[in-house]
Protein backbone atom coordinates (compact mmCIF):
# COMPACT_ATOMS: atom_id res chain seq x y z
CA UNK A 1 0.00 0.00 0.00
CA UNK A 2 1.48 3.52 -1.05
CA UNK A 3 0.15 7.06 -0.11
CA UNK A 4 0.40 10.48 -1.74
CA UNK A 5 -0.15 13.45 -0.08
CA UNK A 6 -1.27 16.76 -1.87
CA UNK A 7 -0.66 20.21 0.25
CA UNK A 8 -1.69 23.45 0.14
CA UNK A 9 -3.28 23.30 -2.97
CA UNK A 10 -6.82 25.03 -3.54
CA UNK A 11 -9.43 22.40 -4.55
CA UNK A 12 -12.21 22.23 -6.42
CA UNK A 13 -14.34 18.89 -5.68
CA UNK A 14 -17.23 19.53 -7.86
CA UNK A 15 -19.10 18.00 -4.98
CA UNK A 16 -21.83 20.34 -3.98
CA UNK A 17 -21.82 18.91 -0.52
CA UNK A 18 -18.31 20.05 -0.17
CA UNK A 19 -16.81 21.73 -3.60
CA UNK A 20 -14.21 24.10 -2.48
CA UNK A 21 -10.94 24.03 0.04
CA UNK A 22 -8.61 27.13 -0.43
CA UNK A 23 -6.02 25.84 1.62
CA UNK A 24 -6.71 21.75 1.01
CA UNK A 25 -5.04 18.43 1.23
CA UNK A 26 -6.05 15.51 -0.59
CA UNK A 27 -3.87 11.70 0.53
CA UNK A 28 -4.23 9.50 -2.14
CA UNK A 29 -4.07 5.60 -1.15
CA UNK A 30 -2.79 3.22 -4.04
CA UNK A 31 -5.38 4.71 -6.61
CA UNK A 32 -8.01 6.10 -4.54
CA UNK A 33 -9.18 9.28 -2.56
CA UNK A 34 -8.33 8.70 0.72
CA UNK A 35 -9.20 12.12 2.42
CA UNK A 36 -9.91 15.76 1.62
CA UNK A 37 -9.58 17.81 4.05
CA UNK A 38 -8.02 21.10 5.25
CA UNK A 39 -4.18 21.04 5.19
CA UNK A 40 -2.56 19.70 7.98
CA UNK A 41 0.96 18.44 8.16
CA UNK A 42 0.59 16.37 10.85
CA UNK A 43 -2.53 14.27 9.05
CA UNK A 44 0.16 13.16 5.68
CA UNK A 45 0.80 10.14 4.70
CA UNK A 46 3.46 8.92 2.00
CA UNK A 47 5.00 11.31 -0.06
CA UNK A 48 4.35 14.44 0.45
CA UNK A 49 3.75 17.47 -2.73
CA UNK A 50 3.61 20.87 -2.23
CA UNK A 51 0.89 22.33 -4.16
CA UNK A 52 1.26 26.04 -3.18
CA UNK A 53 -0.10 28.46 -5.64
CA UNK A 54 -1.94 25.57 -7.19
CA UNK A 55 -5.34 24.06 -8.68
CA UNK A 56 -6.27 20.88 -8.32
CA UNK A 57 -9.71 19.60 -9.73
CA UNK A 58 -10.76 16.16 -10.90
CA UNK A 59 -9.39 15.28 -14.05
CA UNK A 60 -10.96 16.70 -17.27
CA UNK A 61 -13.00 14.14 -19.43
CA UNK A 62 -13.28 14.04 -23.01
CA UNK A 63 -16.25 12.67 -24.35
CA UNK A 64 -15.48 12.18 -28.30
CA UNK A 65 -12.24 12.32 -30.35
CA UNK A 66 -10.74 10.33 -32.78
CA UNK A 67 -7.08 9.50 -31.64
CA UNK A 68 -5.65 8.91 -35.16
CA UNK A 69 -5.97 12.69 -35.76
CA UNK A 70 -3.43 14.28 -35.77
CA UNK A 71 -2.10 12.51 -38.99
CA UNK A 72 -4.29 15.58 -40.93
CA UNK A 73 -3.26 18.26 -38.62
CA UNK A 74 -3.58 21.60 -40.55
CA UNK A 75 -4.81 19.61 -44.07
CA UNK A 76 -7.60 19.90 -45.42
CA UNK A 77 -9.48 22.55 -43.36
CA UNK A 78 -11.82 25.23 -44.43
CA UNK A 79 -14.62 22.89 -45.88
CA UNK A 80 -17.82 21.87 -45.69
CA UNK A 81 -18.28 18.42 -43.59
CA UNK A 82 -19.27 16.21 -46.07
CA UNK A 83 -17.09 17.56 -49.00
CA UNK A 84 -14.15 16.85 -46.16
CA UNK A 85 -15.35 13.92 -44.57
CA UNK A 86 -15.71 11.86 -47.95
CA UNK A 87 -13.59 13.68 -50.54
CA UNK A 88 -10.67 14.28 -48.37
CA UNK A 89 -10.62 12.21 -44.71
CA UNK A 90 -12.01 9.22 -45.79
CA UNK A 91 -9.95 8.71 -48.82
CA UNK A 92 -6.84 9.51 -46.67
CA UNK A 93 -7.42 7.44 -44.06
CA UNK A 94 -7.65 4.39 -46.88
CA UNK A 95 -3.75 4.71 -46.44
CA UNK A 96 -3.35 4.36 -42.61
CA UNK A 97 -2.12 1.12 -41.45
CA UNK A 98 -1.96 -0.22 -37.31
CA UNK A 99 1.42 1.44 -36.96
CA UNK A 100 0.24 4.65 -37.92
CA UNK A 101 -3.13 4.49 -35.53
CA UNK A 102 -0.72 3.45 -32.69
CA UNK A 103 2.21 6.65 -33.80
CA UNK A 104 -0.85 8.98 -34.16
CA UNK A 105 -2.26 7.85 -30.96
CA UNK A 106 0.60 8.60 -28.60
CA UNK A 107 0.70 12.08 -30.06
CA UNK A 108 -3.05 12.44 -29.47
CA UNK A 109 -2.67 10.83 -26.36
CA UNK A 110 0.60 13.10 -25.12
CA UNK A 111 -1.55 16.38 -26.01
CA UNK A 112 -4.73 15.35 -24.17
CA UNK A 113 -2.58 14.82 -20.74
CA UNK A 114 -0.60 18.39 -21.48
CA UNK A 115 -4.36 19.95 -21.59
CA UNK A 116 -5.13 17.82 -18.38
CA UNK A 117 -7.46 15.28 -19.88
CA UNK A 118 -7.06 12.29 -17.78
CA UNK A 119 -9.76 10.24 -19.68
CA UNK A 120 -11.11 9.89 -23.32
CA UNK A 121 -13.57 8.37 -25.40
CA UNK A 122 -12.16 7.35 -29.20
CA UNK A 123 -13.99 5.87 -32.24
CA UNK A 124 -11.45 4.95 -34.69
CA UNK A 125 -10.49 1.51 -36.02
CA UNK A 126 -7.28 0.01 -35.30
CA UNK A 127 -8.73 -0.64 -32.34
CA UNK A 128 -5.55 -2.75 -30.67
CA UNK A 129 -2.87 -0.12 -31.64
CA UNK A 130 -5.18 2.29 -29.92
CA UNK A 131 -5.19 0.36 -26.60
CA UNK A 132 -1.63 0.04 -26.51
CA UNK A 133 -0.81 3.92 -26.75
CA UNK A 134 -2.97 4.49 -24.48
CA UNK A 135 -2.03 2.04 -22.10
CA UNK A 136 1.75 3.13 -22.56
CA UNK A 137 0.80 7.15 -21.90
CA UNK A 138 -1.16 5.86 -18.63
CA UNK A 139 -4.62 7.53 -19.74
CA UNK A 140 -7.99 6.02 -19.11
CA UNK A 141 -9.53 5.37 -22.81
CA UNK A 142 -13.76 4.39 -23.66
CA UNK A 143 -12.11 2.93 -27.27
CA UNK A 144 -14.68 2.33 -29.27
CA UNK A 145 -13.61 0.26 -32.85
CA UNK A 146 -15.89 2.32 -35.30
CA UNK A 147 -18.13 0.36 -36.97
CA UNK A 148 -19.14 0.44 -40.74
CA UNK A 149 -20.89 -1.17 -43.48
CA UNK A 150 -18.57 -1.12 -45.91
CA UNK A 151 -14.81 -2.31 -45.12
CA UNK A 152 -12.26 -0.57 -43.44
CA UNK A 153 -8.32 0.08 -43.94
CA UNK A 154 -8.09 -2.60 -41.27
CA UNK A 155 -10.69 -5.44 -42.36
CA UNK A 156 -13.21 -6.39 -44.48
CA UNK A 157 -15.90 -6.80 -41.56
CA UNK A 158 -15.15 -3.85 -39.27
CA UNK A 159 -17.83 -5.51 -36.74
CA UNK A 160 -16.29 -8.86 -36.11
CA UNK A 161 -12.76 -6.77 -35.49
CA UNK A 162 -14.84 -4.73 -33.27
CA UNK A 163 -16.13 -7.47 -31.62
CA UNK A 164 -12.72 -9.39 -31.52
CA UNK A 165 -11.16 -6.12 -29.31
CA UNK A 166 -14.29 -6.15 -26.71
CA UNK A 167 -14.32 -10.16 -26.42
CA UNK A 168 -10.39 -9.40 -25.37
CA UNK A 169 -10.49 -6.64 -23.34
CA UNK A 170 -13.93 -6.62 -21.35
CA UNK A 171 -13.94 -7.12 -17.69
CA UNK A 172 -10.04 -5.67 -17.47
CA UNK A 173 -10.56 -2.68 -17.54
CA UNK A 174 -9.49 -1.89 -13.86
CA UNK A 175 -6.24 -3.19 -14.74
CA UNK A 176 -5.73 -1.96 -18.48
CA UNK A 177 -7.54 1.45 -17.90
CA UNK A 178 -9.22 0.62 -21.25
CA UNK A 179 -13.04 0.14 -21.36
CA UNK A 180 -13.83 -0.81 -24.31
CA UNK A 181 -17.28 0.32 -26.16
CA UNK A 182 -18.16 0.05 -29.78
CA UNK A 183 -18.57 2.86 -32.28
CA UNK A 184 -21.38 2.26 -35.08
CA UNK A 185 -19.72 5.67 -37.50
CA UNK A 186 -23.22 7.20 -38.11
CA UNK A 187 -26.69 5.85 -39.98
CA UNK A 188 -24.96 6.85 -43.29
CA UNK A 189 -22.29 4.76 -43.02
CA UNK A 190 -23.62 1.56 -41.39
CA UNK A 191 -27.16 -0.10 -42.65
CA UNK A 192 -30.11 -1.52 -41.07
CA UNK A 193 -28.14 -5.02 -40.60
CA UNK A 194 -24.84 -3.31 -39.06
CA UNK A 195 -27.20 -0.94 -36.93
CA UNK A 196 -28.91 -4.36 -35.34
CA UNK A 197 -26.00 -6.26 -35.05
CA UNK A 198 -24.22 -3.36 -33.08
CA UNK A 199 -27.15 -3.16 -30.79
CA UNK A 200 -27.32 -7.13 -29.78
CA UNK A 201 -23.52 -6.81 -29.31
CA UNK A 202 -24.03 -3.83 -26.98
CA UNK A 203 -26.55 -5.56 -25.37
CA UNK A 204 -25.13 -8.47 -24.66
CA UNK A 205 -22.22 -6.83 -23.03
CA UNK A 206 -23.50 -3.60 -21.37
CA UNK A 207 -21.80 -1.52 -23.57
CA UNK A 208 -21.18 2.58 -24.63
CA UNK A 209 -22.76 2.87 -27.95
CA UNK A 210 -20.68 5.81 -29.01
CA UNK A 211 -22.46 7.54 -32.54
CA UNK A 212 -22.61 10.20 -34.24
CA UNK A 213 -25.79 11.51 -34.85
CA UNK A 214 -27.60 14.31 -36.59
CA UNK A 215 -24.48 16.38 -36.96
CA UNK A 216 -25.35 18.39 -40.26
CA UNK A 217 -28.61 19.59 -41.43
CA UNK A 218 -27.97 17.32 -44.84
CA UNK A 219 -27.66 14.37 -42.53
CA UNK A 220 -31.31 14.52 -41.13
CA UNK A 221 -32.62 15.28 -44.26
CA UNK A 222 -30.98 12.53 -46.09
CA UNK A 223 -32.26 10.57 -43.35
CA UNK A 224 -35.92 11.49 -43.55
CA UNK A 225 -35.65 10.87 -47.35
CA UNK A 226 -34.51 7.22 -46.73
CA UNK A 227 -37.05 6.68 -44.04
CA UNK A 228 -39.27 9.20 -43.17
CA UNK A 229 -38.00 9.55 -39.78
CA UNK A 230 -34.69 12.06 -37.99
CA UNK A 231 -31.72 9.87 -37.36
CA UNK A 232 -32.77 10.16 -33.79
CA UNK A 233 -36.35 8.34 -34.71
CA UNK A 234 -34.75 5.70 -36.73
CA UNK A 235 -32.08 4.62 -34.37
CA UNK A 236 -34.73 4.21 -31.99
CA UNK A 237 -37.25 2.13 -33.81
CA UNK A 238 -33.99 0.16 -34.95
CA UNK A 239 -33.80 -0.45 -30.82
CA UNK A 240 -29.79 0.70 -31.22
CA UNK A 241 -31.02 3.04 -28.36
CA UNK A 242 -31.55 1.25 -26.18
CA UNK A 243 -28.55 0.94 -25.37
CA UNK A 244 -25.98 2.84 -23.27
CA UNK A 245 -25.49 5.54 -25.97
CA UNK A 246 -22.89 8.54 -26.42
CA UNK A 247 -24.58 10.71 -29.01
CA UNK A 248 -21.96 12.84 -30.53
CA UNK A 249 -23.09 16.11 -32.30
CA UNK A 250 -26.50 16.04 -31.63
CA UNK A 251 -27.33 19.47 -33.13
CA UNK A 252 -30.09 19.04 -35.68
CA UNK A 253 -32.48 17.10 -33.17
CA UNK A 254 -36.36 18.27 -31.97
CA UNK A 255 -38.36 18.22 -29.69
CA UNK A 256 -39.40 14.47 -30.51
CA UNK A 257 -35.99 13.46 -30.43
CA UNK A 258 -35.35 15.13 -27.31
CA UNK A 259 -37.80 13.27 -26.15
CA UNK A 260 -36.50 9.85 -27.00
CA UNK A 261 -33.46 10.75 -26.00
CA UNK A 262 -34.66 11.45 -22.11
CA UNK A 263 -36.89 8.54 -22.05
CA UNK A 264 -33.61 6.28 -23.06
CA UNK A 265 -31.29 8.37 -21.22
CA UNK A 266 -28.77 9.06 -24.15
CA UNK A 267 -26.15 10.99 -23.28
CA UNK A 268 -24.93 13.87 -25.37
CA UNK A 269 -21.08 15.02 -26.63
CA UNK A 270 -20.59 18.64 -27.33
CA UNK A 271 -18.25 19.65 -29.77
CA UNK A 272 -18.40 23.87 -29.92
CA UNK A 273 -15.26 24.25 -32.09
CA UNK A 274 -15.01 21.27 -34.39
CA UNK A 275 -19.00 22.28 -35.30
CA UNK A 276 -18.32 25.97 -35.68
CA UNK A 277 -14.97 25.46 -37.70
CA UNK A 278 -17.21 22.77 -40.06
CA UNK A 279 -20.31 25.38 -40.10
CA UNK A 280 -22.27 21.92 -38.94
CA UNK A 281 -24.69 24.30 -36.53
CA UNK A 282 -25.16 25.19 -33.23
CA UNK A 283 -26.23 22.89 -29.91
CA UNK A 284 -29.49 24.07 -28.57
CA UNK A 285 -27.95 23.63 -25.22
CA UNK A 286 -31.10 25.04 -23.47
CA UNK A 287 -33.67 22.55 -24.86
CA UNK A 288 -31.66 19.80 -23.94
CA UNK A 289 -30.91 21.01 -20.57
CA UNK A 290 -34.04 21.73 -19.65
CA UNK A 291 -35.38 18.07 -20.80
CA UNK A 292 -32.85 16.87 -18.17
CA UNK A 293 -30.75 15.32 -21.06
CA UNK A 294 -27.03 14.45 -19.47
CA UNK A 295 -24.47 17.04 -21.37
CA UNK A 296 -20.61 17.09 -21.57
CA UNK A 297 -17.90 19.08 -24.01
CA UNK A 298 -15.88 17.47 -25.61
CA UNK A 299 -12.88 17.73 -28.66
CA UNK A 300 -13.79 15.60 -31.13
CA UNK A 301 -10.57 14.77 -33.44
CA UNK A 302 -7.72 17.61 -34.08
CA UNK A 303 -8.26 17.16 -38.25
CA UNK A 304 -11.66 18.99 -37.22
CA UNK A 305 -10.37 21.19 -34.33
CA UNK A 306 -6.88 21.59 -34.95
CA UNK A 307 -5.89 21.33 -31.16
CA UNK A 308 -6.81 19.21 -27.82
CA UNK A 309 -7.12 22.60 -25.65
CA UNK A 310 -10.62 21.48 -23.82
CA UNK A 311 -9.97 24.97 -21.50
CA UNK A 312 -10.25 26.88 -24.46
CA UNK A 313 -12.61 24.69 -26.28
CA UNK A 314 -15.18 25.41 -22.98
CA UNK A 315 -14.67 28.96 -22.62
CA UNK A 316 -15.61 29.07 -26.57
CA UNK A 317 -18.66 26.49 -26.10
CA UNK A 318 -19.97 28.18 -23.57
CA UNK A 319 -20.10 31.66 -24.91
CA UNK A 320 -21.07 30.87 -27.84
CA UNK A 321 -24.26 29.51 -25.45
CA UNK A 322 -24.74 32.61 -24.08
CA UNK A 323 -25.03 34.33 -26.89
CA UNK A 324 -27.09 32.33 -28.86
CA UNK A 325 -29.64 32.34 -25.86
CA UNK A 326 -28.87 35.90 -25.36
CA UNK A 327 -28.67 35.02 -21.62
CA UNK A 328 -25.28 36.00 -19.86
CA UNK A 329 -26.83 34.25 -16.69
CA UNK A 330 -27.41 30.73 -18.97
CA UNK A 331 -24.33 28.82 -17.42
CA UNK A 332 -22.02 30.04 -14.82
CA UNK A 333 -18.55 29.25 -14.61
CA UNK A 334 -18.96 26.55 -11.87
CA UNK A 335 -21.54 25.16 -14.08
CA UNK A 336 -19.31 25.00 -17.09
CA UNK A 337 -16.52 22.88 -15.49
CA UNK A 338 -19.74 20.53 -14.90
CA UNK A 339 -19.33 19.72 -18.49
CA UNK A 340 -15.90 18.47 -18.42
CA UNK A 341 -15.87 16.54 -14.63
CA UNK A 342 -18.56 15.17 -13.24
CA UNK A 343 -21.30 16.26 -16.08
CA UNK A 344 -19.13 14.28 -18.62
CA UNK A 345 -18.62 11.24 -16.34
CA UNK A 346 -22.23 10.98 -16.25
CA UNK A 347 -21.98 10.48 -20.29
CA UNK A 348 -19.49 7.80 -19.97
CA UNK A 349 -21.56 6.00 -17.04
CA UNK A 350 -18.90 6.19 -15.05
CA UNK A 351 -19.99 9.24 -12.17
CA UNK A 352 -19.51 6.61 -8.93
CA UNK A 353 -15.63 6.46 -10.06
CA UNK A 354 -14.49 9.64 -11.63
CA UNK A 355 -15.92 12.80 -12.71
CA UNK A 356 -15.26 14.74 -8.83
CA UNK A 357 -12.60 14.75 -6.07
CA UNK A 358 -14.53 12.66 -3.67
CA UNK A 359 -13.52 9.75 -1.07
CA UNK A 360 -13.63 6.56 -2.58
CA UNK A 361 -13.53 7.46 -6.31
CA UNK A 362 -10.27 7.09 -8.45
CA UNK A 363 -7.82 9.43 -8.17
CA UNK A 364 -7.77 10.92 -11.59
CA UNK A 365 -6.25 14.69 -10.59
CA UNK A 366 -5.64 17.99 -12.81
CA UNK A 367 -3.26 20.45 -11.64
CA UNK A 368 -3.16 24.03 -12.83
CA UNK A 369 -0.58 26.79 -11.93
CA UNK A 370 -1.51 30.16 -11.29
CA UNK A 371 2.05 31.32 -11.98
CA UNK A 372 1.30 32.91 -15.63
CA UNK A 373 0.45 36.08 -16.44
CA UNK A 374 -2.95 35.45 -17.64
CA UNK A 375 -4.18 34.26 -14.33
CA UNK A 376 -3.24 37.26 -12.02
CA UNK A 377 -4.29 38.94 -10.03
CA UNK A 378 -5.83 36.06 -8.44
CA UNK A 379 -7.58 35.58 -4.98
CA UNK A 380 -7.33 31.73 -4.13
CA UNK A 381 -9.40 32.04 -1.31
CA UNK A 382 -12.00 33.10 -3.43
CA UNK A 383 -14.35 30.23 -4.99
CA UNK A 384 -15.86 32.55 -7.55
CA UNK A 385 -12.79 33.93 -8.44
CA UNK A 386 -11.13 30.51 -8.94
CA UNK A 387 -13.73 28.79 -10.53
CA UNK A 388 -13.89 32.13 -13.06
CA UNK A 389 -9.76 32.15 -13.49
CA UNK A 390 -10.13 28.28 -14.86
CA UNK A 391 -12.93 28.62 -17.64
CA UNK A 392 -12.32 32.44 -18.93
CA UNK A 393 -8.65 32.97 -18.09
CA UNK A 394 -6.87 29.30 -18.04
CA UNK A 395 -5.62 27.12 -21.25
CA UNK A 396 -3.60 24.19 -21.32
CA UNK A 397 -0.55 25.93 -20.91
CA UNK A 398 -1.38 26.74 -17.14
CA UNK A 399 -1.85 22.54 -16.35
CA UNK A 400 1.32 21.66 -14.46
CA UNK A 401 0.67 18.07 -13.44
CA UNK A 402 -1.82 15.46 -14.02
CA UNK A 403 -2.76 12.15 -12.30
CA UNK A 404 -4.32 8.96 -13.19
CA UNK A 405 -5.34 5.82 -10.71
CA UNK A 406 -2.96 7.62 -8.06
CA UNK A 407 -0.17 8.02 -10.46
CA UNK A 408 1.32 10.59 -11.95
CA UNK A 409 1.78 10.48 -15.23
CA UNK A 410 2.63 14.70 -16.22
CA UNK A 411 4.71 16.61 -13.29
CA UNK A 412 6.02 19.88 -13.81
CA UNK A 413 5.15 19.87 -17.64
CA UNK A 414 6.86 16.84 -18.09
CA UNK A 415 5.48 13.85 -19.35
CA UNK A 416 6.50 11.06 -17.12
CA UNK A 417 5.18 8.02 -19.78
CA UNK A 418 5.83 9.42 -23.15
CA UNK A 419 9.06 10.67 -25.00
CA UNK A 420 7.59 13.99 -26.47
CA UNK A 421 10.52 13.84 -29.58
CA UNK A 422 10.57 10.53 -30.29
CA UNK A 423 6.59 10.51 -30.63
CA UNK A 424 6.45 14.00 -32.95
CA UNK A 425 9.39 12.19 -35.49
CA UNK A 426 7.37 9.22 -35.30
CA UNK A 427 4.03 10.45 -35.91
CA UNK A 428 5.55 13.13 -38.53
CA UNK A 429 7.08 10.34 -40.77
CA UNK A 430 3.54 8.39 -40.57
CA UNK A 431 2.13 11.81 -41.52
CA UNK A 432 4.32 12.47 -44.37
CA UNK A 433 4.40 8.74 -45.91
CA UNK A 434 0.20 9.08 -45.66
CA UNK A 435 -0.06 12.60 -47.03
CA UNK A 436 2.73 12.48 -49.82
CA UNK A 437 1.20 9.47 -51.38
CA UNK A 438 -2.43 11.05 -52.11
CA UNK A 439 -1.52 14.28 -54.94
CA UNK A 440 -4.28 16.49 -53.36
CA UNK A 441 -2.15 16.40 -49.94
CA UNK A 442 1.50 16.17 -51.16
CA UNK A 443 0.75 19.52 -52.75
CA UNK A 444 0.55 21.13 -49.10
CA UNK A 445 3.67 19.59 -47.33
Amino acid sequence: MSYKTLINCTIITMEESSKFFPDGMIIIRDNIIESISKTNISDTKGEIFDMSGKIVLPGFINTHTHTHSPLFRGIADDLYLMDWLKNYMWPAERFITAEDAYNATKLSCLELTEAGITTYADQFYYSESIANAAIESGLRAFIAPTVFTNPSPETDNTFEEARKFIEKHINKSEETLIYPCIGPHAIYSCNKNTLVDVRDLALEHDLIVHIHISETIDENDDCFKNTGMSPTQYLNKLGVLKCKTLAAHSIHIDEEDRKIYRDNNVKVSYNPVSNLKLVSGYLNYKELKDSDIDISLALDGVQSNNSFDILSDLKTGILIQKMKYNDPTLLSAYDALKLITIEAAKCLYMEDKIGSIKVGKFADLTIIDTSRANMNPLHLESFNMVTSAIVYSANSADVSDVIVNGEFIYKDRISLKLSRDKVYSECAKSSKRILSSISYFSEKI
